[in-house]
């Protein structure tokens, strides 16, 4: 670790670890699945190795009003949005 030391850099959050790893400032990165650019390399971390975030979504009072957030509310539990949620390494309680 001692020679790698001085070649590691931290972002600050995930979005600038992102823009280090997609621009070419760092050789590899930490990064979510879902941010992956689709060029180079990946190697997705064993899920047995973390305890996973849980994510939901919800419909504010405000949205309950709009009709496009509500279609979206509904389309989120529909097959094919499922699979995209999967494909982008996420889990979804089927």
């Amino acid at each position: 670790m001692g020679a790698l030391q001085s070649r590691i850099v931290q972002g600050e959050n995930i979005t600038q670890t992102y823009q280090f790893v997609v621009t070419g400032g760092a050789e590899l990165g930490f990064i979510a699945l879902s941010q992956y650019p689709g060029s180079g390399s990946y190697w997705q971390v064993p899920q047995n190795w973390y305890v996973p975030i849980e994510q939901g979504a919800v419909l504010l009072k405000t949205g309950k009003k709009n009709n496009a957030a509500k279609a979206f509310m509904v389309f989120l539990q529909e097959p094919i949005a499922r699979a995209m949620i999967k494909k982008w390494g996420y889990l979804t309680t089927d």
